[in-house]
């Protein structure tokens, strides 16, 4: 569905207008990028539930150069967000407006974008964008001996906010697109647990609870945070609310979607036949060359989750524990969950004193069939940004 997705103004004095808006709304860029193809450098504001785009000319030819000239400084277009891009020039097309452009092309934070002359559309310059992002990069952080591998995105002054993957996935698979709509309001600091994504493999280590637990504070040690938010996925909640558990002041909030943990045998065979290798290469290729591309050693990796899954139902403690977790949780699912039941979700929201419970619409456990749009607001409340 088409939606406000940012208001851009043109500045003259980009750091004036950056302390203007620090003074009326409280915040400052959480990115700055530069466009050489329209000639400009931009500056991103969250906004609730929007952004604003502050649009600094690099040269006189410049666009924006020109629009200042004439204009001055103040409200240079409106941004609507679209499914389709090349569908939605298409329509306008169709209704009889003029894009600026014969094509799409690539514009600032990942889109692809095209214009309708303000003649046409009562004074107001519009753009409409899609988007398009490349991957996310990632920085290595050094963690026992090898690598860990972190995405960082949003300012450093913003809360920093921890995201963590489930079983078998990775930051590029399954968490990118939240982060997309959290970073104008956090530090997000995406992990690619050990032996995922692009981390190392850590051939040597078992993966368990307590192992990915240690991957998170070794993060954290790394990059010299006392504390941060946590959300996690999957069994990236799990490791969430056992890092909770062991060190509570490294926490501030905690989200969890999709978690679940009491673990019995069917339950873990239910999780193990989700991992089968066999069953994936040969009912669902792409998926599987999603895994190839993602994973260095994605069969070997699902072997090593085989065996941390089957010792999940010995593990008593976290279950009998979870009252002591003081932090306010929002604990989240999708109302018809394929993997765990419903009832995994409620009973974890009783269990936990401090809780809030969020059910939303769907019909798969993976993340991402959950719409960040819908999903992502949540989190920002929650986490008080």
């Amino acid at each position: 569905m088409t939606h406000l997705e940012h208001v851009g103004i043109a500045v003259g004095d980009p750091e004036a207008a950056i302390r203007l808006f620090e003074r009326l709304l409280g915040v400052r860029p959480y990115k700055q990028e530069r466009v050489a193809l329209e000639g400009v450098q931009t500056h991103f504001l969250a906004a609730g539930s929007t952004k604003l785009e502050l649009l600094e000319a690099l040269g006189p030819d410049s666009p924006v150069a020109r629009y200042l000239a004439k204009r001055g400084e103040g409200l240079h277009h409106l941004a609507f967000d679209v499914e389709d891009i090349d569908a939605q020039m298409q329509h306008v097309r169709a209704h009889g407006f003029t894009p600026l452009s014969e094509a799409p092309r690539p514009g600032a934070d990942g889109k692809l974008i095209f214009f309708l002359h303000p003649k046409e559309t009562l004074g107001v310059l519009i753009e409409f964008c899609q988007n398009a992002p490349a991957p996310l990069p990632a920085t290595s952080v050094a963690f026992r001996g090898e690598h860990l591998a972190v995405y960082e995105r949003g300012g450093h002054g913003q809360p920093p906010l921890v995201v963590l993957h489930g079983a078998g996935g990775a930051t590029a698979l399954e968490t990118a697109p939240l982060i997309r709509r959290l970073e104008p309001h956090f530090r997000v600091l995406a992990l690619d647990f050990a032996a995922h994504g692009g981390s190392a493999s850590y051939d040597a280590v078992p993966l368990s609870i307590d192992f990915l637990a240690d991957n998170v504070l070794g993060m954290l040690d790394a990059l010299d945070l006392d504390a941060a938010h946590l959300f996690g996925f999957s069994l990236g909640g799990y490791v969430a609310l056992h890092v909770a558990l062991r060190h509570p002041d490294r926490v501030g909030r905690l989200a969890v979607h999709g978690t679940n943990i009491v673990w019995d045998a069917p339950l873990v065979a239910a999780m193990q036949a989700r991992l089968d290798v066999a069953h994936i290469t040969t009912r669902y290729p792409a998926v599987a060359q999603r895994l190839e591309a993602t994973h260095p050693d994605w069969p070997r990796l699902f072997a090593r989750i085989h065996r941390m899954v089957a010792d999940l139902p010995t593990r008593r403690e976290p279950r009998v524990a979870l009252h002591r977790i003081a932090q306010p949780i929002l604990v989240s699912a999708v109302d018809r969950d394929d993997l765990f039941p419903l009832d995994a979700t409620l009973s974890l929201h009783r269990t936990l004193p401090n809780s809030t419970l969020a059910i939303l619409p769907g019909t798969r456990h993976a993340l991402e069939t959950l719409d960040p749009a819908l999903y992502a607001p949540l989190l920002v409340q929650h986490f008080g940004a």
